[in-house]
């Protein structure tokens, strides 16, 4: 069973799945601020419910903005 994420990186809508670090083997690029997630790196990867084939990998700091902007936050 997944470990709980916490409230700021939930959105609903959305699957978000931590990805430790260690598990890493390939650097992707950040949706939001288009710098690279590197290998190795702890982050998120979110996708639309019902739509994995739309999975992206973001840094946490970067999806929780999205969640604040999404949720009408400022």
């Amino acid at each position: 069973m997944p470990a709980r994420l916490d409230d700021d990186l939930e959105l609903d809508g959305y699957e978000v799945r931590r990805i430790d670090g260690s598990r890493t083997t390939k650097e992707y690029v950040c949706p939001d601020c288009g710098n690279a997630v590197e290998r190795g790196e702890s982050h998120v990867v979110v996708w639309p419910e019902h739509d994995n084939d739309l999975r992206r990998h973001w840094h946490q700091h970067c999806w929780r903005l999205e969640v604040r902007r999404s949720r009408g936050a400022s």
